[in-house]
């Protein structure tokens, strides 16, 4: 069920779409849900007397679910009438479902031109990307990840206009090449799937990966997702990441964390600025509400001229928490313009932040 639950719909004029599908396939108990957007199947073992299927209110299963205990098994079987006796124990439950008929088909994974991904490093690009997918539904096609594959090179960028992930990992064929818009849902459930199931029962290790014109797929051990693209052309984002890099200098990623942290203390929840000032040996962290004030500072080396520029510090904080490098290269060139934030030594994730008036 937790699997599965993701696909379903919150917000629907369909009922049936608040259903999941379960049905018997190969000795096995085959779950389907799907939002006609986005749709999970997933496979789980069971003792299966009879082949039968049936659709069900899953957050009403879900709860019946959570209040049985862990330990005992569940029996289910379906009447004539379509009603569902579910039996845990000394509990039992007589819940009314629909046919299998009444439910959406969910479309097949294509094999055909299918390829393989190690998941584990799926799972962290999506990570490194994602949270700054923007969540403003005018701008649609900013509402997912922009896929590029090219000469075994498969790069993913998101934006929310006012800061910039991107990682580029070579795991694809070679042969491979396309330019798509992944939407969030498919991907967050995709990156926890992999996380939480993988340690397991293996799941993820490798993905297999289908991509058309307006339809991605992921299959893995047991679990098959499959969702549409979003249309429309994502911006031109290179013009986005500072090429110039006029001023350079490198910082403890966990020392800047921890100063941006402080600072942002000092902020408040109404979207305030903490202010980085570049002098020479030291970069000074400052921020200030009409209640409290905090001033920091860190050691590095500069000898430049002073530089000074203020960002928003959730930014801040969210891009050097998906930098794995012990230290971080940040890249500069005005006050007014973009900063690049990498790891040192290292240029696969690149993470750019615009700068707000302090």
């Amino acid at each position: 069920m937790e699997t599965i639950q993701s696909a379903l719909s919150a917000r629907t004029t369909l009922p049936i779409l608040q259903n999941f599908l379960m049905e018997t396939e190969n000795r096995k108990i085959k779950f389907v849900s799907t939002d006609l957007e986005m749709g999970i199947k997933h496979y789980a073992a069971g003792d299966v007397s009879n082949d039968g299927s049936i659709t069900l209110p899953a957050r009403k299963i879900s709860e019946i679910l959570r209040s049985l205990p862990n330990d005992k098994d569940v029996e289910l079987t379906v009447d004539a009438g379509g009603k569902v006796q579910l039996r845990c124990g000394r509990s039992h439950f007589g819940i009314i479902g629909q046919p299998k008929s009444d439910y959406p088909v969910l479309p097949e994974f294509s094999k055909t031109n299918a390829f393989e991904v190690p998941g584990k490093t799926l799972a962290m690009m999506i990570d490194k990307t994602i949270f700054s997918v923007s969540s403003d539904e005018t701008r649609h096609v900013l509402n997912g990840v922009f896929w590029t594959a090219k000469k075994g090179v498969l790069e993913m960028v998101s934006t929310d206009g006012r800061r910039l992930s991107v990682i580029a990992k070579n795991i694809v064929p070679a042969d491979k090449s396309f330019q798509v818009i992944v939407p969030t849902k498919i991907l967050t459930e995709m990156e926890r799937t992999i996380k939480n199931q993988g340690s397991k029962e293996g799941e993820g290790e490798t993905v297999l990966l289908t991509v058309n014109e307006n339809q991605i797929g992921f299959q893995m051990k047991s679990t098959t997702m499959i969702s549409r693209l979003l249309a429309g052309s994502f911006p031109n984002y290179q013009q986005v990441i500072p090429q110039k890099k006029d001023i350079q200098v490198t910082v403890g990623t966990e020392e800047l964390l921890a100063v941006t942290r402080r600072a942002a203390l000092a902020v408040g929840d109404r979207g305030g600025a903490v202010k980085y000032t570049l002098r020479r040996g030291a970069l000074g962290v400052d921020a200030q509400s009409p209640n409290v004030e905090c001033k920091d500072e860190l050691s590095l080396e500069y000898d430049g001229p002073e530089f000074q520029a203020a960002f928003n510090p959730g930014f801040v904080v969210d891009a050097l928490k998906h930098i794995d490098s012990d230290k971080t290269q940040l890249s500069m060139t005005s006050p007014v313009n973009p900063v690049l934030f990498e790891p040192a030594g290292g240029d696969d994730y690149r993470f750019v932040v615009m700068p707000m008036r302090a």
